[in-house]
Order: structure tokens, then C-alpha cells, then sequence
């Protein structure tokens, strides 16, 4: 009968040959660069090679092989160096999601795959704990195996039971509490992810950051909270292995790359992604072209300098109420596989962002919030007019840097936020007022609307022959139970997943003549010297990236004139909706960035100067009547129009009214 302690000495001989054989190089290295380097990394699956039922053993015993490898360094140790190496296995095949970690696998070796959502304090956990006997002062050494130290029971010189505890001769080790959470891209909607904690020791401390995307390998253990009397599983960590996992981290086989090469081939394959893009919703051709360049993103870039380019495209979709919006953000929330909605109302700066939360011993750690989880993924808010503005003022650093930096609690960090966002909102007065500009009636701050790349404006106007056919498509969706589609949601996934992971369009000679033609021509359209400004350099690099998300979508290694076309015909739509100046009759981009457009900042300016010249005429200050009257003889400008400056100057402090029906300039 074979007994524990044969086992384990079988073990550590079979150890001591796969490191002398196999690891011999890794482990003199390591050695020599003890104790800088703590660790030998061992592929499992070279283990399984050398010995399939050692890898066995490991998996399901894993405390004591991993004991006994320990073991077995230090005896094939020539240098006598001592060297208390980890021994830390990657490959490791026993992989289980998250929500599947059930009692069976307890003390069992295994790999989660997740991203890490919270990451505490290090502290140290002592390993030796040395105790002198208060009798006779005989030093003992105790190997501690828990956070509970545990005291020798009696002395073996005096048979004293009085210990005191000597830190400064007890060997101690750092240990660290990370909490990770299952990948966003295998939930379905509406799931909840399910958590875990996973101990980190030693060399594997301070190796993570909140919103990291890991493969954790370890033992799951239990332990028992004291106060409910109930267990806890986590996992006690071996290795982790970063995982950049991207939007892109599908299984594709080859039969779907045959099938995506099958779809690429199609001359069209852009109007049949359009058609799949929110199946369910009638119309809004333009906004779903959007939200389909969204999908398969532009070409991000990192230059020399360290600077980053992004190639996300952000969208805004303000509309009046029952046309889909939160309907299109839904559906591209459950398409994209790593996806977040969340609703105006119900979301805080903190829950998008990160929140400094206490842990179990009062000190201050770091939780990531939706725009770190949603990493290199997508982001849909909805109503984000409902935001509160110092909650929505946390998202201005996530859409153009792309990164959120925190300054809380003692605690300053930056955490990467790389991915597209989709709002929703609706206007200002409920409905669209067709006697106002549209761009009056978006209830949003100037520095979010100048990040989007697109902001579309959708009115419900009534139109007899597209009710009816709005109403024809509502009414079969309903009668067939089902929906048909161009091409499936799923195989539409990999196709993107695909383009978005092999496919880093490139701008052609020809493309970027185009886009050049299109900025210059575009600034330089009105020749008078104080014309408004129509486009800056910044939706230049919006139509830049929709133009690669085009190539794309065709699976194009360059971006041709035609793509660049495509982004500019887009572009144009939504300035042309949002930033039209009827007054001007052209296209300021202050308007759609939610400034005063060049018009109203020269009736400003006249205002202003008319009550420079009264006020010197009327002894120091205007009466208002006159100035009412003198702005519709020299400038036809009616009295609402001048009453609504007056307000505006007054708020911002550049008039006041000394004495009633009197104006003064500041």
C-alpha cells in the first residue's frame, strides 16, 4: 500500500528530474538571480509531457506537489545558495468560468479567466512566527499556515504556556486581496457577474491594477466567516497571466473565417451591416450606418512622443421621445462583447469612473467603475441629459484622453478607458420645437458635445407614407414572432470581432488628397475675414476615423477615396442637422459644439456697443426703450431678440441695471 509520505517523495524525485532535465537553464538563472527574481515559471503543459500523471497529481492535489517541487529545487541546488524559489504554472487546461466554480473544485487546481475589479492594501502575513517563553526565555520557532497565529503549546524546556510573540526575528511575507470579476463578453444580458477574491503572495503583490484583464491560476480554498458561521470560496493564487483581452476575443474557427472571407467578398457587405444593425428599428438609415463604423472602430495609434490617437468613435443620438433610441443602444450592447448599458438617472461620476471604497480593515482601495470595465469594449449611456452635470463631467476625460485619473482618498491613479461611447438624449423641452434652432434645444454643456464624433439629431415628424410603413413593419414583427435578418447577430459578431483584430486600415495617397480637399475647402468656403469658424482640426479626425472603420467593415488594408467619401457624406449630415446658421446660412461649428454661434456673438457685440454710445449720450447709463428702438432701426433686430441679449449679458455679468429701465456696462 502505497502511503502520503511514498507519494511525496515520488513526487519530489520525478521534480528533481524534470528540473535537472528539462528546466535545468531556467532554474541556474533563476537561482543566480535569487533573490531579485523569486520564481520559476513552468509551462504545465511541458509537465504534462515529462509526466502526465505528475500533471495530474497537480491538479488534483495541488498543495502538496507544489510542496514538493519546492523541494526539489532546493535539491538540485549545486550553488548551495539556499534559494526559497515559487514554483508558478501557466497553460494550466483546467480553465473555468467564474459562474461555474462550484464545491467540486475546492482544493483543486484550476485557471479563472476575469477582470479585476477592486485590489486592497498589501499587508504582511507572517510565515515564522518566533515566540520566547516568558519562563525561561527559550526562543521557539512555529510555522504559521493561516492569519490566526498559533502559539507553540507548551516549552519544551520549562513546560512554561506563557509565549510572547518577537516580530522582529518572525519572518514575514507580503500578501495582497484582489477581487475579479467574470468577463463582460460571457454575460448575456441582463446577467449578473459573478465575483471572486483571489490571494496574491510574495513576488505576485502590486502586479495588478483595477480594470486588468487576467487568466488567474491558483487552488480554490474556502474559509469560514467567524460572525455568520458560512463559507467563502477563493482562490489562492499561483500565476497570472495578463489577457489583453479585446472586443475581438471570440472563437472564431476556420469555418467562420471562411464564412466572414465569404461575407467580405460581397460588393455589398456595407449596405447589408447597415441593414443588421438594430433589425427591429425602422429608418434612421444614417444612424445605423454610424453605429456600425462605431462597431468596427477606427484605427487607434501611439506615437513617438507617447501621445494616443484614438480610434473610437463616439456618438450622440438626440431625439424626441418613443423612436428607439434606447432600443439601438440595447441592441449594440448585447452585440458587442464587451459592452455596458447604464441610464442616466441611475448612474453616479463614481459607478462610471472609480470609487474609492474602504475594505474589510479600514484602508482605502480602488474599484473600478463601467468605463474601466468596458475597456477596449463599448459603453452605451442612456438619457444622458438626466445625468446630474457634476456625474456627467466625470465622462469629459474617458471620451478624449481615454483614460480616468483619480485623486481620492490619499490614492492617485490613472486607469485606461478605451472604448466607444453611445448616448442618448432627448431635448431640452421634452419634444423639438420647430420655431427654435436645433441646436438651442440640446440640453448638453459645450465640452461633452465637442467630443463626439457624430451627434444626430432625430425629429418624429408626422409623414403619412413613413408612418405607414413604420407601422407595416411594427405589425409583422408582431404577427411573425421573429425577425428576419441579413446576416445573423452571431456570425455578425465574429465579423467584427475579425476586422477589428486583423484589420489596421491605412489612409491611401488618394484618401488623404480627399480628406485635405475637403478640410481646406471647408474652412476657406466664406472669404470675409470674421466668417464663422465651420469645421476644426477635430472633425477632421472624426471623419479620419470613420473613413478607417469603413475600409474595415470590407476588410480593406487601406483606406480608399470612396471610404473617405462615405465618412465625409456622414459627417456632413450631422453638421448640416446641428450646426446650420440660417441666419449666416452656413455651417458653424460653434453651434454644434454647443457655443454661441458667430451670429449671436455679434449681436452681442453690437448690443454691448449701442450701450457705450447711450450711455455717453444719457449721462453714464442706457434706458433700455431706447436701446430697444435704436437696435430695430439700425439692425432690424426685434425686441424679444434684444431683451433675450440683455438677459444673457446681464448673467454673464458684462451689464447691470443701476436703476430700473437703465443699463450700464460692467
Amino acid at each position: 500500500m502505497t502511503t502520503a509520505s511514498d507519494k511525496t517523495k515520488t513526487s519530489i524525485s520525478k521534480f528533481e528530474e524534470f528540473f535537472s532535465t528539462k528546466y535545468k537553464e531556467k532554474v541556474i538563472e533563476a537561482i543566480e538571480k535569487y533573490p531579485d527574481q523569486r520564481s520559476v515559471i513552468v509551462d504545465y503543459l511541458d509537465l504534462e509531457m515529462f509526466d502526465p500523471d505528475l500533471a495530474d497529481l497537480l491538479i488534483e492535489k495541488p498543495e502538496e506537489v507544489i510542496s514538493a517541487s519546492q523541494k526539489a529545487i532546493k535539491n538540485t541546488d549545486t550553488s548551495q545558495k539556499n534559494a526559497d524559489l515559487n514554483i508558478r504554472l501557466e497553460n494550466v487546461t483546467n480553465n473555468i468560468p467564474l459562474r461555474f466554480l462550484r464545491s467540486k473544485f475546492i482544493g483543486k487546481f484550476l485557471s479563472v479567466d476575469g477582470i479585476v475589479r477592486k485590489t486592497d492594501e498589501i499587508r504582511p502575513r507572517i510565515v515564522t512566527a518566533v515566540f520566547e517563553c516568558r519562563g525561561c526565555l527559550r526562543l521557539h520557532e512555529v510555522a504559521q499556515n493561516s492569519n490566526v497565529t498559533t502559539e507553540p503549546s507548551l516549552c519544551s524546556e520549562c513546560g512554561g504556556r506563557s509565549f510572547r510573540l518577537l516580530q522582529e526575528e518572525s519572518e514575514f511575507m507580503d500578501t495582497q486581496t484582489v477581487k475579479v470579476q467574470e468577463p463582460l463578453e460571457n454575460l448575456s444580458g441582463g446577467e449578473q457577474p459573478r465575483q471572486i477574491a483571489v490571494i496574491l503572495e510574495d513576488d505576485l503583490v502590486d502586479t495588478l491594477t483595477p480594470g486588468d484583464k487576467v487568466r488567474i491560476t491558483g487552488t480554490l480554498k474556502t474559509v469560514r466567516d467567524e460572525k455568520t458561521r458560512r463559507f467563502t470560496n477563493y482562490i489562492y493564487g499561483n500565476y497570472i497571466e495578463p489577457l489583453e483581452q479585446e472586443f475581438e476575443e471570440l472563437q472564431i474557427d476556420p469555418a467562420d473565417e471562411e464564412l466572414i472571407r465569404e461575407l467580405a467578398a460581397d460588393p455589398h457587405i456595407y449596405d447589408k451591416i447597415i441593414k443588421s444593425t438594430a433589425p427591429s428599428i425602422h429608418g434612421y438609415r444614417e444612424v445605423k450606418e454610424a453605429i456600425a463604423l462605431q462597431l468596427f472602430g477606427g484605427a487607434g495609434k501611439e506615437l513617438d512622443d507617447q501621445t494616443r490617437l484614438r480610434g473610437d468613435i463616439h456618438i450622440l443620438i438626440v431625439g424626441d421621445p418613443g423612436i428607439g433610441k434606447s432600443q439601438m443602444l440595447k441592441y449594440v450592447s448585447k452585440l458587442a462583447p464587451r459592452s455596458i448599458y447604464t441610464s442616466g438617472k441611475g448612474t453616479s461620476g463614481v459607478g462610471l469612473t472609480a470609487a474609492a471604497v474602504r475594505d474589510e480593515f479600514g484602508g482605502w482601495s480602488l474599484e473600478a467603475g463601467a468605463l474601466v470595465l468596458a475597456d477596449k469594449g463599448n459603453v452605451c449611456v442612456d438619457e444622458l441629459d438626466k445625468m446630474r452635470s457634476e456625474d456627467r463631467s466625470a465622462i469629459h476625460e474617458a471620451l478624449e484622453q481615454q483614460t480616468i485619473s483619480i485623486a481620492k482618498a490619499g490614492i492617485m491613479a490613472t486607469l485606461n478607458s478605451r472604448c466607444s461611447v453611445l448616448a442618448a438624449a432627448n431635448p431640452k423641452f421634452g419634444r423639438f420645437d420647430s420655431y427654435k434652432s436645433i441646436a438651442e434645444q440640446i440640453d448638453l454643456p459645450s465640452p461633452i458635445l465637442s467630443r463626439f464624433d457624430l451627434i444626430f439629431v432625430v425629429e418624429d415628424k408626422p409623414d403619412t407614407e413613413k408612418d405607414r410603413k413604420l407601422a407595416r413593419h411594427i405589425l409583422n414583427i408582431h404577427k411573425q414572432d421573429s425577425m428576419p435578418f441579413e446576416i445573423d447577430p452571431e456570425l455578425l459578431r465574429k465579423y467584427i470581432a475579425y476586422a477589428r483584430k486583423n484589420v489596421h486600415p491605412v489612409l491611401s495617397q488618394e484618401a488623404m488628397d480627399v480628406l485635405e480637399e475637403f478640410y481646406v475647402s471647408m474652412r476657406n468656403s466664406s472669404v470675409e475675414e470674421d466668417s464663422p469658424v465651420p469645421i476644426t482640426a477635430r472633425q477632421l479626425e472624426a471623419i479620419i476615423r470613420l473613413s478607417e472603420a469603413s475600409a474595415k467593415i470590407r476588410l480593406k488594408p487601406q483606406v480608399d477615396p470612396e471610404d473617405a467619401k462615405k465618412a465625409i457624406k456622414l459627417s456632413m449630415e450631422c453638421l448640416k442637422q446641428v450646426g446650420y446658421d440660417p441666419e449666416t446660412g452656413s455651417i458653424d461649428i460653434d453651434k454644434v459644439e454647443g457655443r454661441p454661434a458667430k451670429s449671436e456673438r455679434d449681436k452681442f457685440r453690437l448690443v454691448q456697443e449701442v450701450i457705450k454710445e447711450l450711455s455717453d449720450e444719457y449721462g453714464g447709463s442706457a434706458p433700455t426703450n431706447i436701446l430697444i428702438t435704436e437696435m430695430a432701426d439700425r439692425y432690424s433686430m426685434s425686441e424679444e431678440k434684444v431683451e433675450e441679449v440683455i438677459r444673457t449679458l446681464k448673467h454673464k455679468g458684462v451689464i447691470f441695471e443701476p436703476t430700473s429701465g437703465h443699463l450700464k456696462i460692467v
